[in-house]
């Protein structure tokens, strides 16, 4: 299930976002100083419960779980970049398909009322369609739940999260970039940009694949490069997509049309083409009618002739396995943990399941331990071992397979996807292990 364009990149600064702080370092008199924004640089070291680095979705969403929790927490990570938004205007190009825990995760988090639902869509069906013409189909219906998922912009996440990190108590947002971090006498201390310093019990590195504060850590990394690029764009489709998301596993890697919201009274999909990457060089080189045009041929024209909306963008495709999760007092959550392949989807979900556990585990802590206790810390690391080791190897797995042009394994694969669509209670397992 190939249900997100791109993974939790942290900067959080990409898009468009609700803000109502200033992030003023500039002392001067045309730049007032917001006071929840720490500026006296020789103000002794103040130490928090807990410093999240990376304010993307899976950084503010522990920021908003820590401060919920009752604790002192700091968000850092540059300034997102503050745009007018209309209710036509043009989807974000990363989309995500957040599972319902992710959704139910939104909502301890008091954020999910604030999403627009016009920007959401629900996928009540999902079909997939082998390189030999099998198909897998999955429905809501058929698995006794109200959706399979929920399609959703990132921009449109990122924007109800700052406003709900904006008033949190207890959560003070720190506009600068990380520089290094150290244990000191018990505690870690974080180095920013422009010379403060922030002492921490618990560091989270929620700031992506290429986590500074992991390597500040000495947690190493294990990077698979798949050769391949995910290319995204989002289409004005034909016909109605009625909730449907499309997958095929082709020769030319796996194509996925995620169901969007109607755009101005018309039915609009994602593309998420998981592409060789000489392939995806060219598809990015087309004109974004061209691009359509190929698209459409490419999938059946199964909701008809497509036309552009927007542009489209390319995601260098990899897989990264980290040593441990946890360090003294630094635990990674997101993609600072861990990088899968999107074919299912599960990218975002990963990293906010990783986040619910953290946010867990620590508000659950005995009372003589700190939010840092190594104790918690492996928890934590327990907890979700098992759960992405096992996304892990399935989307590698499915990659892998998909990748290999032999008749023998073709036959194989496809004869594995009828047999399992003709299994009812493998189909609704599947569908269960999806929803998280």
């Amino acid at each position: 299930m190939p249900w997100e364009s791109g993974s939790d990149h942290t900067s959080g600064g990409r898009l468009p976002i609700m803000s109502t702080r200033r992030a003023a370092r500039d002392h001067s008199q045309s730049a007032p100083i917001d006071p929840c924004v720490k500026t006296d640089m020789s103000a002794a070291i103040e130490t928090k419960d807990v410093v999240v680095v990376g304010a993307g979705v899976a950084g503010m969403a522990a920021a908003l779980g820590f401060a919920h929790a009752g604790l002192q927490v700091a968000l850092v990570g540059p300034a997102p970049r503050v745009f007018a938004r209309s209710a036509a205007a043009p989807f974000d190009e990363r989309i995500y398909a957040l599972a319902p825990s992710s959704i139910a995760l939104f909502g301890r988090l008091r954020v999910w009322p604030h999403v627009d639902a016009a920007r959401m869509q629900a996928v009540a069906r999902m079909r997939v369609f082998g390189d030999a013409g099998d198909e897998l189909d999955f429905d809501a219906y058929g698995a006794a739940v109200e959706r399979l998922a929920t399609i959703g912009e990132e921009a449109e996440l990122l924007r109800v999260l700052t406003a709900a990190c904006a008033f949190a108590a207890g959560l003070d947002r720190e506009i600068a970039s990380f520089v290094s971090m150290r244990v000191e006498g018990g505690d870690a201390r974080v180095d920013l940009a422009g010379g403060r310093t922030i002492g921490a019990r618990l560091v989270v590195a929620a700031d992506g694949a290429g986590s500074a504060v992991r390597a500040a850590a000495g947690i190493s990394a294990e990077e698979h490069v798949y050769g391949q690029t995910a290319v995204v764009a989002n289409f004005r489709a034909q016909r109605a997509h009625d909730g449907t998301a499309f997958q095929w596993f082709t020769a030319e890697g796996v194509v996925a049309l995620l169901p969007l919201p109607d755009h101005a009274g018309e039915p609009a999909v994602s593309l998420v083409w998981s592409a060789p990457a000489e392939l995806a060089t060219k598809l990015l080189e087309l004109e974004s009618d061209d691009l359509a045009r190929r698209v459409t041929a490419r999938t059946a024209a199964m909701l008809g002739d497509l036309s552009p909306l927007g542009r489209a963008r390319g995601f260098p495709l990899r897989q990264l396995k980290v040593a441990r999760l946890v360090g003294p007092r630094v635990a990674l959550v997101g993609d600072a943990a861990h990088v899968v392949h999107p074919l299912a989807g599960q990218g975002l979900n990963l990293g906010l399941a990783d986040v619910s556990e953290l946010v867990a585990v620590t508000a659950g802590r005995e009372v003589f331990r700190d939010t840092g206790d190594p104790v918690i810390l492996r928890r934590y690391a327990r907890r979700r071992a098992e759960p992405i080791g096992l996304m892990r190897m399935t989307t590698d797995g499915l990659a892998r397979l998909f990748e290999v042009d032999d008749p023998i394994a073709r036959r194989l694969r496809n004869g594995g996807m009828a047999l399992v669509n003709q299994i009812g209670p493998l189909k609704r397992a599947l569908i269960r292990h999806a929803l998280g």
